[in-house]
């Protein structure tokens, strides 16, 4: 790649060159009448003077064009390839028309010229205007060329039935998506974008034995979701600007009036302040929790000693903590604990309660 890029530069150079020899034609007899040399010499000082001229600036010019490059890849990258074919057409329809109004307002005298090139860059810009500002309603009209009303009357009741979701590289790897499309309780279409895809695959190759853990289990989840949910997960081709990942997700749920699912909280509060629809796996495994009260009886395994003296520690199944008093002499045995108080946090309960003596009246529930 280097040497290419040798060879490009010489070949700028050289271009200099010849550009150099141009300017000299040009003049050539005003420089032989003012210096009295050879048109050769003349010709030879002119090729090297711009030959290194072009050479030295060459630089400045590669990051000027590298920059271009990288500004309009950014401005492509966000288009799809239907919009972009749409773009050149409506440019090259309106450069059609402006150039023929120009060719006939031109012969008009004296002003003739510079009335076609206003009246050209004006028709030019509506008419660019007037297609790309329709661009949505033209896409899909070439969409459904060839297809029966029938389908189109489909569609649009499907768009109007069903949701659509972006997945994010958190709710794969945390696995209760599955069961949650399995109970239906995602009633639209998933989208997973490619550069999600792309961060996955990161995570799974990554030197972190635990984030390699993780990102495996990721592609796990991916695998079984696109073999038991075909028409329900769709993957599609997004890389977008270079930006971080979660501005991407956002970007393209703003774009697709989609909602994101994740189990990310950061995520999820950028994505509220920015007016996009969350559904946090979380937020919803906590709303749904079983609600305990003062006086109940529950039955629990102490696992572990807790903080204070004789206490013992268990754990419900949605993994709300409970702290027994007098627990610590039953480690590794279910016991039926009365629950006295509970203290709610930001991140969830912790529950506090009696053990009982004697297994204690299974039905206390009822009292």
């Amino acid at each position: 790649m280097k040497k290419f890029w040798i060879f490009f530069r010489i070949f700028f150079s050289f271009l200099g060159g010849f550009i150099g020899l141009f300017i000299g034609f040009k003049f050539l007899k005003f420089l032989i009448n003012l210096t009295k040399l050879n048109y050769i010499v003349i010709y030879i000082f002119f090729f090297l003077l711009f030959f290194f001229l072009f050479y030295l600036v060459y630089p400045s010019f590669f990051k000027i064009l590298k920059f271009i490059g990288i500004e309009i890849n950014k401005f492509l990258s966000g288009l799809s390839l239907p919009e972009l074919f749409l773009g050149l057409f409506s440019i090259l329809i309106s450069l059609i028309i402006s150039f023929l109004l120009y060719s006939l307002i031109s012969k008009i005298p004296v002003i003739g010229v510079y009335l076609g090139i206003f009246i050209g860059l004006f028709v030019f810009g509506v008419v660019v205007w007037a297609i790309l500002s329709r661009k949505n309603e033209i896409l899909e009209s070439i969409r459904n060329i060839g297809k029966g009303g029938e389908d189109r009357v489909s569609k649009d009741k499907e768009k109007k039935l069903f949701n659509k979701y972006l997945l994010d590289t958190s709710a794969i790897i945390d696995g209760r998506i599955l069961e949650l499309i399995d109970l239906n309780y995602i009633d639209g279409r998933i989208y997973i974008p490619t550069f999600i895809l792309e961060e996955l695959q990161l995570v799974a190759d990554s030197e972190d034995s635990s984030k390699r853990i993780r990102g495996r289990r990721g592609l796990e989840v991916l695998d079984r979701l696109k073999d038991e949910y075909p028409e329900k997960v769709k993957i599609i081709e997004e890389r977008g600007e270079l930006l971080p990942i979660d501005t991407k997700l956002i970007e393209l749920s703003k774009k697709m009036k989609a909602k994101i699912i994740t189990t990310d909280y950061n995520l999820s509060q950028v994505a509220k302040t920015r007016g996009v629809p969350v559904l946090n796996i979380n937020e919803l495994s906590h709303a749904l929790r079983k609600i305990i009260f003062p006086g109940e009886t529950i039955e629990i395994k102490i696992i572990k000693e807790g903080k204070e003296r004789n206490q013992g520690v268990g754990y419900l199944d949605d993994g709300t903590m409970v702290v027994v008093e007098e627990g610590r002499f039953h480690i590794g045995k279910k016991v039926l604990v009365e629950v006295t108080s509970i203290l709610q946090g930001p991140t969830g309960s912790m529950i506090f309660g009696d053990y009982i003596k004697n297994g204690g009246d299974n039905n206390s529930w009822r009292r």
